[in-house]
């Protein structure tokens, strides 16, 4: 009975290992190659600080997240930075558009790493150049 079981189990591991290599081999273009979530230090600055060159804002790790499209070689890269909204479903939108197109993309997230999630109501709470 246990050999029963284990050899079940082989041919079911055996069929979801084909099944990956057929999935492998028919990945639509506008899937990236490598995603990649990336910390970013920086300052959260009032305008003001910005625009005087301080230094001294309160520091933050933001995110960011690399997508490489398909390819080999040097491959061209889009930097998409969102609005007050922040980060939606039109993000991935854009993604596959230009993975599609073979351009990475590489999205920043200004937002949750500052405890946001939009500043469309009130804009007071992130200055307009903060990334």
């Amino acid at each position: 009975m246990k050999q029963l079981v284990t050899t079940g189990l082989l041919a079911a591991l055996a069929i979801v290992v084909v099944h990956r290599a057929d999935a492998a081999d028919a990945v639509s273009k506008d899937t990236p190659a490598r995603i990649e979530a990336i910390p970013i230090q920086t300052l959260t600055l009032s305008d003001e600080q910005f625009l005087k060159g301080d230094a001294y804002g309160r520091p933050t790790t933001i995110a960011a997240v690399l997508r490489v499209a398909q390819g080999s070689g040097r491959l061209p890269l889009v930097v998409l930075v969102p609005g007050s909204g922040g980060i939606n479903a039109g993000a991935d939108v854009w993604d596959r558009q230009f993975e599609a197109m073979g351009i990475s993309t590489f999205t920043l997230d200004p937002f949750a790493g500052r405890g946001l999630v939009s500043t469309v109501v009130d804009q007071s709470q992130l200055g307009r150049l903060n990334v």
